[in-house]
């Protein structure tokens, strides 16, 4: 019988998985995201024509601002600042918004704050040699916050004082899919990015279902905003800040410029969002028996959190009680020592308890892993300490003949294979 050989990445190296030709439902890959030929041509055209609103020069000459404060991504996320800021700060600079009058704010969320050459790297080195101040969110000063209001579900919205005072808003990030807040950019530069602890902690607890034991919302998952309690508090936040413009990259998988979408809070936010959809949403027939996934090497399998990624992504195109290889290296294991906290509660059903009383990214993070190692067997080629992978529920091999050799104890009639798993999310029917 013919085998179809599959060479898929594995941190620095590739490694090869055969799977016999009658038994692959089909090799699932994101379309080809190009970078963008001239970055900077292509954000000036952005802000030229922006979606849903004015350009940034109306929208200053119509408000009379003399000052604007620009919300920048923080070190855990790549949105190609320092491509976009130069652009920006031209039009302020040009519509008579001076650089002593402009401000950029880190989004840093609950994240720790930045050194000042981490600030510098970020902006890039035309904007950190001018005379424009450069300042971390501090979620838990209290007087570096203002109330704004309370959102329709509850939750008391407190964010920056120097964002929310500011005669110009605009929001900088970058659009992704996020597996809980279906993506990424847009409303998220306000909440979590420059929004309180408590209000950062009450958004991220609405994606638990209403029942205790219900576990997660099911309309908290990747690439959906559709009745999303999460999104849709978070642009609730946003709408009550009122930001002027959103200025948002689509980053390719070589961290390359792929697309930039200026506007409209809303509106541009959901153009880059299909604009990822229409690249990355692969439609398939139906679920699979057994999936090989790679997360695609290099910083998309570094560590646990990585990985998951691919993990999430996987999930949706193998049946209940089907078998996942994820091949995703992992070296650097855990990111943090809180992790193994949640770890060691053993099992989904302790975690959600926990995470219902004192909510945690890595605490649901952990969640989220150990749920589907429930749901699913999962065959884990990895780099990874053994003993943690185990503690997980899953299990931890060397190499993908290893893991091939377990999962063929199983009855997998139907084979989906997933290069890069980060990138690419199926969805059955």
């Amino acid at each position: 019988m013919s085998a179809i050989d599959v060479l898929l990445k594995y941190g620095s190296s590739e490694v090869k998985v055969s799977v016999p030709e009658d038994r692959i439902l089909g090799i699932l890959k994101s379309r080809e995201m190009k970078k963008l030929a001239y970055p900077r041509a292509s954000v000036v055209d952005a802000l030229k024509q922006p979606i849903g609103s004015a350009t940034l020069s109306d929208i200053v000459k119509d408000k009379g601002g003399k000052d604007a404060v620009i919300v920048v991504s923080d070190r855990t996320r790549t949105s190609k600042a320092d491509i976009l800021l130069p652009v920006i700060l031209s039009d302020l600079n040009n519509s008579g918004v001076i650089d002593e009058n402009i401000t950029i704010v880190f989004a840093t969320g609950t994240h720790r704050g930045h050194t000042e050459d981490e600030k510098k790297k970020l902006v890039g080195p035309f904007v950190s040699e001018r005379n424009v101040r450069l300042v971390d969110h501090h979620c838990r000063d209290d007087s570096n916050l203002v109330e704004l209001g309370t959102s329709s579900r509850g939750n008391k919205i407190r964010v920056n004082k120097v964002v929310a005072g500011a005669g110009i808003k605009i929001l900088t990030g970058c659009i992704t899919y996020h597996y809980f807040a279906g993506f990424g950019g847009g409303r998220k530069s306000v909440l979590p990015g420059i929004s309180a602890f408590d209000t950062v902690q009450y958004n991220h607890k609405l994606l638990m279902s209403d029942r205790v034991g219900g576990g997660e919302n099911p309309n908290c998952i990747t690439g959906n905003l559709k009745d999303n309690p999460v999104h849709g508090d978070m642009l609730e936040a946003a709408r009550m800040l009122g930001p002027d413009m959103i200025v948002n990259s689509v980053v390719n998988g070589e961290r390359e410029l792929a697309g930039v979408f200026a506007g409209d809070l809303e509106k541009a936010h959901l153009a880059g969002c299909k604009f990822i959809d229409d690249h990355a949403r692969v439609k398939i027939p139906k679920k699979a028996d057994l999936v090989i996934a790679s997360a695609g090497g290099g910083t998309k399998d570094m560590n646990f959190v990585q990985s998951h990624k691919a993990m999430e992504n996987a999930s949706y195109c193998l049946k209940e009680g089907g078998t996942m290889v994820l091949v995703a290296e992992s070296a650097e294991g855990l990111p943090a020592e809180e992790y193994m906290k949640w770890i060691n509660l053993g099992s989904s059903k302790a975690i959600e308890e926990e995470l219902r009383r004192n909510f945690s990214i890595p605490g649901h993070s952990i969640y989220s892993a150990v749920h589907k190692a429930e749901k699913f067997r999962i065959i884990w080629v990895t780099k990874m300490d053994k003993d943690i992978v185990k503690k997980m529920r899953m299990t931890p091999v060397d190499t993908v003949d290893e893991a091939m050799k377990i999962a063929e104890e199983s009855d997998s009639r139907g084979v989906y294979v997933m290069p890069e798993a980060y990138l690419t999310l199926p969805e059955a029917g």
